[in-house]
């Protein structure tokens, strides 16, 4: 995995932004009804397994808030379903299906929008949003059993499933999805009795998951799937401590940036038994392409090259030490918010300027991995002035597209537009630039 992420950052990478990509052209509405404003970037949310690692996605629309009133209106739900559909298309989400599924939401009666039948089946899953008002005849069941007979799958929302008239639905479904955000555990406890009473077999999912704690109480329900804020948030640590291990990844960095000799470091990888280790495996990996095998620390320092190493030694910062719990979903997180970043730049700035874009967008996630505030994370590492004052005070010229490249996990549609248009940039370019920037980092992601 490092092999690979190094080769990239090492120049082998494409940083030219994808072709734009244009909206999908809003569904004809009743002649009393404006046409709706067509939303604009897409939102991701993760989803991880019981492995802690990221094993699927769910895609929304963002939506502004005097929109939202619409979507109950049957024409706007649809018009919606097609929007998100046809954004989704565009983005080529086919790409991401290999490696992870994709949970889809749309109202029952757009499972007859055209564009369904020829949607690529395995790792699909549609997330039926479903009302009290929703009828459920044989025609809808139908049109599901249809659709699973093809490979697809369905998810529904417990609180709408247990109904007794909803039984039939809950029977084709293949994942519940429950809102754990009020941690009560014996009413979600219940919940689940209830649901496996009424057919066994399904898997459950966590939504709404707000702390590692609750995580941890819905690992041991058994949930299959979690989703919420947990993977990101800044856990509030009484006495924060940083690792010996990511101490030692830290002072090598800051000894790269300010130019310390071949010497100097090899002297203080020796200290370190096991990265000097991880060092001679990397140089000696056959992604390195060398003829003959390195055996000292100081060779395989002159190999890699200080940009190499500093790249290598980013990654170990992730990924070395004494891991913890959620490592690999922040770091997943961090890399697409820095691959997002880094494309959306790559029409305007130079290569160097791009680089420190990208570590702009890994390093605002460090925080996070290192269970530490991020003022005292970033006094410990020598960076750019620009990097830093994008990640800490939000300003800078590196700050819009850290700021958009975040935005692709949130709902704030607020200052989306005003940031795209401050950087030159359509907000279709964004959609197409998140769908690469998903299917990159998961491929290097995947063996850590």
């Amino acid at each position: 995995m490092l092999n690979r992420l190094v080769g990239m950052w090492s120049g082998s990478r494409d940083t030219a932004a994808p072709p734009p990509q244009g909206n999908v052209p809003p569904a004809a509405e009743p002649a009393a009804r404006p046409a709706a404003k067509a939303p604009s970037v897409m939102r991701r949310e993760a989803i991880l397994g019981r492995d802690q690692k990221v094993a699927a996605y769910t895609f929304m629309l963002r939506r502004a808030p005097d929109e939202q009133r619409d979507r109950a209106l049957p024409d706007m739900q649809r018009l919606y379903d097609e929007t998100l559909l046809g954004n989704l298309q565009r983005m080529d989400v086919a790409r991401l299906l290999g490696q992870r599924l994709a949970f889809v939401p749309v109202v029952p009666a757009s499972l007859s929008i055209p564009l369904i039948d020829t949607w690529p089946a395995a790792g699909t899953v549609w997330v039926l949003r479903i009302d009290g008002q929703t009828p459920i005849d044989d025609s809808l069941l139908a049109r599901m059993a249809e659709l699973k007979a093809r490979g697809f799958s369905f998810a529904l929302y417990a609180d709408v499933a247990i109904r007794p008239e909803r039984h039939a639905l809950l029977q084709l479904a293949d994942y519940v999805l429950m809102d754990v955000g009020s941690e009560d555990m014996p009413a979600i406890t219940a919940q689940m009795a209830a649901v496996s009473k009424v057919v066994a077999g399904k898997r459950f999912v966590a939504t709404e998951v707000q702390t590692l704690e609750a995580f941890h109480m819905c690992h041991k329900l058994q949930f299959a799937l979690f989703m919420g804020p947990f993977i990101t948030r800044r856990e509030t640590l009484a006495t924060p401590v940083m690792g010996p291990s990511r101490a030692k990844v830290l002072d090598l960095m800051n000894r790269v940036r300010t130019g310390a000799e071949q010497p100097e470091l090899a002297g203080h990888f020796r200290q370190d038994p096991a990265l000097s280790v991880r060092l001679l495996r990397y140089v000696n990996s056959p992604g390195m392409g060398l003829v003959s095998k390195v055996g000292g620390i100081e060779q395989a320092l002159m190999v890699m090259g200080q940009d190499k190493l500093y790249r290598w030694l980013t990654l170990i910062l992730f990924t070395g030490g004494q891991t913890q719990e959620l490592d690999q979903a922040v770091l997943e997180n961090a890399l697409v918010r820095g691959r997002v970043a880094e494309q959306l730049a790559g029409r305007a700035l130079f290569a160097k300027a791009r680089d420190e874009i990208f570590v702009a967008g890994l390093f605002s996630l460090l925080d996070v991995v290192m269970r530490m505030p991020m003022e005292q994370v970033l006094k410990q590492i020598s960076l750019p002035a620009e990097i830093t004052e994008a990640i800490v005070s939000q300003r800078g010229p590196y700050a819009p597209y850290l700021a958009l490249a975040i935005a692709c996990e949130q709902d704030d549609l607020s200052s989306l537009e005003a940031l795209a248009g401050q950087i030159g940039r359509d907000v279709a370019d964004i959609n197409a630039v998140h769908m690469d920037a998903l299917l990159w980092a998961q491929q290097l992601s995947a063996d850590v």
